[in-house]
């Protein structure tokens, strides 16, 4: 039944030019999943991207990262610590429930004295949330910062004592409601909606889609939309006046990251694990060819030096691109004790399975023989979340602009009380950084904290508690019966599409 939908979708689209009608119902192929219903379970750009269509927070932003009101219609800061947030009235969950400030304290309630829910991750500064009334929030921080917001705009607000049903069952007050997920997610516009009522009236979200699936997608009129960062992309649809292809830099930062806690890692041919020698880390530093990497990848992409892209806060233009040296990459390993190299086992979300064979490619060239496993998110996620693997490729982004996302998530050293190190699957730590991570957070001079998160870059770097890879390029194709402006966050707002001006 659906393949009838579609066939008469793309045939509404290919006249729409006569008769000026625009079909409010989209298909949109997209390469990531969902892991979980529940808008805080996960710290992840798909799952935050996804259920962003169907939750709020107090306050959001515009396609540029800037704070906008959005259930809180406007807030006040009377003092550097202390905001107070004036929810927005008549808005109501997708239940009929009305939204009240019972509603925004349960939800902080839950992250704060959660260990287990990974969005907890953007209230490490927050020391205590009250209801003044009503309509009205108090939030206290633990000290004056000046990204209080960018941080809130990633708390979605649930209602009142749901977090026995959120994994099951959706209730937010955003512009869509779910109809369906099984393998994919279909979203129905919701009729209440207390803002702008959305053009499209129904989303569906093709999910796991390959380039070559996505481009196919297109092409056959199945969907109208696509995200797929390849060069496929622009191949396929090259001379095909119906699609646009826009291009934007990504905040995401693909990287190799290794087990350095254990002294026997399970995936490693030898003992003790070499990853906590920092000579076997610089060798492996060494081995990668970054620009002959992204040269042979399908997807559009930029060499890496650090964690963080150069339009993040925090970025360090002091530090140099790493040398491809295999030579002295030998060299190290010699030093280390391991003249003949070692397996190991490279665990790759299945989205980046072509940059663990580039990399498994290079790193033969100094005696590290790998294995590239690659697993859906569904999969690789929760073991990286357990600290099941010994090397492992995945990617991080700062979507509040701000380096404090890699830092407090992934740098410092795990501490599931105070929700430092939530995504930290290696186990790094050094208590140098620890305390540095800390203190930046704490300073409200632009300036200084620049200059101290600069400096945590650097250590981090000499360390080599990572490997970056290279940062991606987003690549999306759209019909032109539809206009839509690629985020600097990368999301996805189905909201946000419209009709093309000129078929209005």
């Amino acid at each position: 039944m659906l393949w009838v939908v579609a066939f008469c979708i793309a045939l509404v689209l290919c006249s729409c030019r006569k008769n000026q009608i625009v079909p409010d119902q989209v298909v949109l192929a997209v390469p990531y999943e969902l892991g979980s219903l529940d808008p805080h379970a996960r710290n992840s750009l798909s799952d935050f991207a996804l259920l962003s269509n169907l939750y709020e927070p107090l306050v959001t932003t515009d396609g540029s990262m800037r704070i906008l009101p959005c259930l809180a219609e406007r807030w006040e800061n009377p003092d550097q610590s202390t905001w107070i947030f004036h929810l927005r009235k008549n808005v109501r969950f997708h239940s009929g429930k009305d939204l009240t400030s019972k509603d925004v304290v349960y939800t902080f309630s839950r992250l704060l004295s959660s260990q287990d829910l990974e969005m907890a991750g953007y209230l490490l500064e927050v020391a205590e949330v009250t209801a003044t009334d009503g309509m009205t929030v108090k939030i206290r921080t633990r000290f004056p910062s000046s990204i209080t917001l960018n941080k809130l705009r990633f708390i979605l607000i649930v209602p009142a004592n749901s977090g026995g049903v959120l994994s099951k069952q959706i209730n937010g007050t955003g512009p869509y409601q779910l109809k369906s997920w099984k393998k994919d997610l279909i979203f129905l516009r919701n009729e209440n909606y207390w803002g702008e009522r959305p053009f499209l009236r129904e989303v569906q979200f093709l999910l796991n889609r390959d380039s070559e699936a996505a481009a196919n997608e297109l092409l056959e009129g199945k969907a109208q939309f696509a995200q797929c960062n390849s060069k496929i992309l622009k191949e396929k649809l090259s001379g095909n006046a119906e699609f646009e292809i826009l291009q934007s830099d990504s905040m995401f930062v693909k990287y190799l990251g290794y087990d350095v806690a254990r002294d026997r890692s399970p995936y490693c041919s030898v003992e003790p694990n070499p990853f906590k020698n920092k000579l076997v880390r610089s060798a492996l530093q060494l081995a990668i060819d970054r620009k002959e990497l992204v040269s042979k990848l399908t997807t559009y992409a930029v060499p890496a030096n650090q964690p963080l892209p150069p339009f993040i806060f925090g970025y360090n233009p002091a530090i140099p691109d790493a040398p491809y040296d295999p030579q002295q990459a030998r060299k190290l390993l010699q030093r280390a004790g391991l003249p003949n190299g070692f397996d190991v086992v490279l665990h790759v979300r299945k989205l980046f399975e072509q940059a663990g064979l580039l990399v498994r490619d290079q790193l033969a060239g100094v005696g590290i023989r790998v294995k590239v496993v690659s697993l859906e998110d569904t999969e690789i996620l929760p073991g990286l979340r357990r600290h099941e693997y010994t090397f492992y490729l995945s990617r991080i982004g700062s979507p509040t602009g701000d380096s404090s996302d890699v830092t407090d998530n992934c740098l410092h050293s795990p501490d599931p009380r105070s929700h430092y190190g939530v995504m930290n699957y290696g186990y790094y730590s050094n208590s140098e950084v620890d305390q540095a991570i800390e203190e930046s957070s704490r300073i409200p001079d632009i300036d200084k904290r620049r200059n101290l998160v600069q400096s945590i870059m650097s250590k981090v770097m000499d360390d080599i508690a990572w490997i970056p890879l290279y940062i991606d390029q987003d690549v999306y194709a759209i019909h032109k019966a539809y206009s839509w402006k690629p985020r600097n966050d990368s999301f996805i707002l189905a909201a946000e599409i419209k009709p093309a001006e000129r078929l209005q």
